[in-house]
């Protein structure tokens, strides 16, 4: 039984999609009763980054993403990047006008997909460079995708730092759903990357996430869903949702030998950093407000 004490934020989720359409506000009264207090919502692409903005507006434990995913880099044009730049203002401006923090925190989920190939890979490389700066225009972190393109991926990361487009006083991202191997793990974090991990960890023959885990500096630890997919340990087979949070914190705590309330703090704490979640409500109001900010 989860601990109602404990507060977990889930980093990475699709509760826009379909799959939650017809139950909704029960999902969200599960995670709540499950500690879940925050919840960001990654997008896929353009039309899926205006529905987790919607969303979240009018939802104060829902934050958003705008980014277009490796899988949809084919569909990115000309105007792509101004149109997502017009989405985050506009959202967080009708955010605080509705008395809540700004939602739009993170640019993503983007980066490049090797697996499926459902974009050419050129396409991929050119729109992850694309979105890494529009991140950097609009002064957000961001959300990784990176499957089976560990090596061009950090490549495109260490120009794109090299070229000053991470922030230095924050965290650069999030590496989503780490799957590669615990040797990658430094190199992502000197570039200022915090590492989330998924329902994974919780799989019986799970070997390389639980290796990464163990060597993940605790103050770059972040846990997601990635809901509806990678539902953990005892719910495989079915859709996976925020209120899961807590079974994936309490099996990352059985691994780093920690208690789940230390976990679900530290975690928590981390996420907040991530996304710059706790600002002060003047700093936020000039950072929603700027509209001369141009990509």
């Amino acid at each position: 039984m989860y601990c109602s004490q404990m507060i977990w934020f889930d980093t990475h989720a699709h509760i826009q999609d379909e799959d939650f359409r017809e139950d909704f506000p029960e999902v969200l009264s599960r995670a709540a009763s499950a500690g879940v207090t925050r919840v960001v919502m990654a997008a896929s692409n353009e039309e899926d980054s205006r529905a987790a903005c919607r969303l979240a507006v009018h939802h104060p434990m829902l934050y958003a993403a705008v980014g277009v995913h490796p899988h949809d880099a084919k569909t990115w044009g000309a105007g792509t990047a101004a149109r997502l730049s017009d989405l985050v203002q506009t959202a967080n401006r009708d955010a605080l006008h509705a008395g809540r923090d700004r939602c739009v925190v993170a640019c993503g989920e983007i980066g490049l997909d090797f697996h499926y190939d459902f974009s050419p890979r050129e396409a991929q490389r050119d729109v992850f460079r694309k979105q890494l700066e529009l991140a950097h225009a609009l002064d957000l972190p961001v959300i990784i995708h990176m499957r089976e393109a560990t090596e061009l991926s950090l490549s495109i990361l260490r120009e794109a730092h090299a070229d000053g487009l991470f922030a230095r006083e924050h965290p650069a991202g999030v590496i989503h759903c780490y799957s590669g191997s615990a040797e990658t793990v430094p190199a992502l974090l000197a570039l200022g990357f915090m590492i989330g991990f998924d329902g994974p960890i919780t799989f019986r023959k799970a070997r390389k996430p639980i290796e990464a885990l163990r060597v993940v500096p605790a103050d770059r630890l972040v846990l997601e869903t990635d809901a509806p997919y990678l539902t953990p340990h005892p719910h495989r087979g079915k859709r996976n949702e925020p209120s899961y949070i807590p079974l994936i914190g309490e099996k990352a705590a059985e691994i780093l030998g920690e208690s789940a309330e230390i976990i679900a703090a530290r975690t928590t704490a981390n996420a907040l950093r991530l996304f710059r979640i706790g600002l002060s409500r003047e700093l936020q109001n000039g950072n929603a407000l700027n509209e001369s900010k141009t990509v």
